[in-house]
């Protein structure tokens, strides 16, 4: 009965060191395929992270050519003739109110105001109704910034005006807006 207990205790030895052999083995391309997997990934990030620079770059330099076809499309600011002297004491010795969205009035006259395409087809859709800065921005099909500064450019035209208690501002146009809308 020994021997038999021996030949047992020897044999789950045997079978012990065989699976802890085997269990190493597998730990081992385990750790090789994770590292591998994590080799995989770093490398994957970088290629996205080079991409993501090239995206931009490449939105960047988009941006600068349709800021410079918009210039040349702007036209020639009118020059009012220069003030009297006399006028400009008078404005200098009046007290200054302060400014606010109510009290904004267009300073332009409407016939003297050339927009471009896009400008005009702003003036259009804000004809319909009152839309917000990411709404105009996805109707017009142009980037974030290039819609906020032309809505910039319409505002400080008084053709819109913005309500800033919601961000997004809500755009609508004035009655100069209005005007050119209808004399267009």
């Amino acid at each position: 009965m020994t021997l038999v207990a021996l030949a047992s205790s020897a044999f789950f030895v045997a079978l012990s060191f065989g699976l802890l052999l085997k269990y190493r083995q597998i730990s081992l391309k385990v750790n090789a395929s994770t590292d591998l997997g994590r080799d995989l990934w770093e490398a994957l990030e970088q290629r996205l992270k080079k991409q993501d620079e090239r995206i931009l770059d490449v939105m960047g330099r988009f941006e600068v050519i349709q800021s410079r076809l918009s210039v040349e499309v702007l036209p020639v600011p009118v020059i009012p003739p220069p003030t009297p002297k006399s006028a400009v004491a008078d404005k200098i010795s009046r007290p200054v109110t302060p400014v606010t969205e109510e009290h904004v009035t267009p300073t332009t006259q409407t016939s003297q105001i050339t927009l471009d395409e896009t400008e005009v087809s702003v003036i259009k859709l804000l004809g319909a109704k009152p839309r917000s800065s990411v709404e105009i921005k996805e109707l017009i099909g142009k980037s974030r910034e290039h819609a906020a500064r032309l809505m910039k450019a319409l505002y400080d035209s008084g053709l819109v005006s913005r309500d800033t208690s919601k961000k997004p501002f809500v755009y609508q146009l004035t009655e100069a807006g209005r005007g050119y809308l209808s004399a267009t």
